[in-house]
């Protein structure tokens, strides 16, 4: 059991460094949420989608920090910003920023 624990414990880090994204921290919170300073809807959630490029953002943790209170709708703008490639779907719920081509 200690074996096996060890393993899984060895390939969740070393795909999440192999992914580029941080390593989990243990004591501390989130990082702290950058200002956001778009005027419209679409750009504060693109200005916090890329503050963590490595995160999967529900779109009602999205709804909760812009204080928008008709989550259904946002979440149906968010699929229609999805599907016109602003944002990526990443699964039911779930988006982050467009992939950047290299």
């Amino acid at each position: 059991m200690i074996w096996w624990a060890t393993v899984h414990q060895m390939t969740r880090r070393l795909t999440r460094e192999l992914a580029g994204q941080p390593p989990q921290s243990r004591w501390t919170g989130p990082p702290p949420l950058p200002a956001l300073t778009s005027p419209d809807r679409r750009g504060r959630v693109l200005q916090l989608l890329a503050t963590q490029p490595w995160r999967a953002w529900r779109g009602k943790e999205l709804a909760a920090i812009l204080g928008i209170e008709n989550v259904n709708s946002f979440r149906v703008q968010l699929s229609q910003w999805s599907h016109q490639g602003y944002i990526n779907k990443i699964g039911p719920a779930l988006y982050g920023p467009m992939p950047t081509s290299t």
